[in-house]
């Protein structure tokens, strides 16, 4: 609940100067509030929950299409991958120019501290709106994805009830002491390497990676790639801490990741295997994912992972959102007409006896290359699974190896979204 100024003002039994230091993702920052930042990973609603979504049901009130469950999951999956490529950046501008309007404020108040009766509670006043319009300004473009609101209240909060008490008591020295403490402490959380860890999208790890592997979300690591938007790629999973053991001996290094996420020419390879099932015409947007073991930290560096993210040999995922559910089934159609289909079946061995498991089609088409063969002498059959969720076809699993023949493909895909 949001203090009332005269909360805030009261000064009774609140405590002045530094608390410490709080690492965030393995930088240590002085000033760091144990507590009242809400939130302190920066994703997530305040009262745990997952937010709403990108607020849209995709059907316009018409036909939902199949798999209304599943089309909810993707529409909050894919809300949140477009966020992260078409308005995150300005999204993150907003708060790097509101922080600074709280310091051109605390700028302002010192240069007109000049002699020892200065000071007045009125400035603590202006300082204190001051914070509190930039907690209500940097929210509006950020939420429901990150929540800097309670990290620029409680910077508010720790600084206005000393300015207020020193200003009541004529002592210009403490004053304006707080004054720079004050700075110092708004200053540093708008540095790029704060912003850049607080509110990540490199790895993504907020609600996002919640949502794309509910299954277990600290064992996996997910590419995700928007080509469409900004050419927008990146890798989503638990960071790693960057420091070293709190014991001698204790030292880990965690892996480094040598490439981009799914870069073009890893597209457009999935794209060759998808053949017919690619299709543009009346797309809104097009996603890829890959999901694979997020490799762990090693005891020794050249045992920790170093390489490409495609080195993990990530089971792929392919979705394609169009304008509505019957614009989606027409595009399945299509694609199910341009090759051929051998029953259903759920793609999770774990589902497979479960009465409620999502079958999904077991597909084949002749459009790509031979996997088969060194010179291409037959066309050559991809194998995989369509399944089209409201206003969304999915499809996962095309390889030139028949299903039988890959019992075990899915690797950590049955920790994703379309299997839960």
């Amino acid at each position: 609940m949001q203090r009332t100024r005269r909360d805030l003002l009261a000064g009774v039994g609140v405590a002045a100067g530094f608390a410490g230091c709080l690492g965030v993702d393995g930088v240590t920052y002085p000033d760091e509030p144990d507590s009242g930042d809400g939130d302190a990973d920066g994703g997530g609603e305040p009262d745990g929950s997952d937010g709403d979504g990108d607020g849209s049901d995709g059907s316009d009130g018409g036909d939902p299409g199949p798999n209304p469950a599943l089309a909810a999951a993707t529409r909050g999956v894919v809300g949140d991958a477009l966020w992260f490529a078409t308005s995150y950046e300005a999204a993150v501008r907003v708060y790097r120019e509101a922080t600074a309007d709280v310091l051109t404020e605390v700028d302002a108040v010192r240069e007109s501290v000049r002699e020892a009766t200065d000071p007045t509670v009125e400035m603590a006043e202006r300082l204190e709106a001051a914070g509190y319009d930039a907690a209500e300004r940097a929210a509006t473009p950020l939420e429901p994805h990150f929540y800097p609101a309670g990290l620029l209240r409680s910077r508010t909060d720790r600084h206005v009830p000393v300015l207020d008490r020193f200003a009541r008591r004529n002592d210009a020295d403490r004053f304006t002491e707080e004054l720079e403490r004050m700075r110092l402490s708004f200053f540093q959380i708008r540095t790029p390497i704060y912003v850049d860890r607080r509110f990540s999208r490199d790895p993504i790890h907020n609600r996002l990676l919640d949502r794309l592997a509910p299954g277990d979300p600290d064992g996996v690591v997910v590419e995700l790639a928007v080509p469409e938007r900004r050419r927008f790629a990146t890798l989503a999973h638990r960071p790693y801490s960057d420091g070293d053991g709190d014991d001698e001996g204790d030292e880990t290094y965690p892996p480094t990741f040598t490439d981009d996420a799914l870069p073009a020419e890893r597209r457009e390879s999935l794209r060759e295997r998808l053949g017919p099932v690619a299709r543009s015409d009346g797309r809104t947007a097009e996603l890829f994912f890959t999901f694979a073991d997020r490799p762990e930290p090693a005891d020794r560096r050249r045992d920790a992972f170093r390489g490409p993210p495609s080195e993990l040999d990530g089971a792929p995922l392919h979705v394609q959102r169009y304008a509505d559910a019957e614009t989606a089934s027409d595009r399945l159609d299509a694609a199910l007409a341009a090759g051929a289909t051998e029953s259903r079946e759920p793609i999770s061995p774990a589902t497979e006896a479960a009465d409620d498991a999502i079958e999904w089609h077991r597909y084949y088409h002749r459009e790509a290359g031979s996997d088969r063969t060194d010179l291409d002498e037959f066309a050559g059959v991809q194998y995989g699974y369509l399944l089209q969720a409201g206003e969304f076809v999915l499809a996962t699993g095309f390889s030139g190896d028949a299903w039988e023949e890959r019992p075990r493909w899915q690797g950590r895909l049955p920790d994703a979204w379309v299997t839960a």
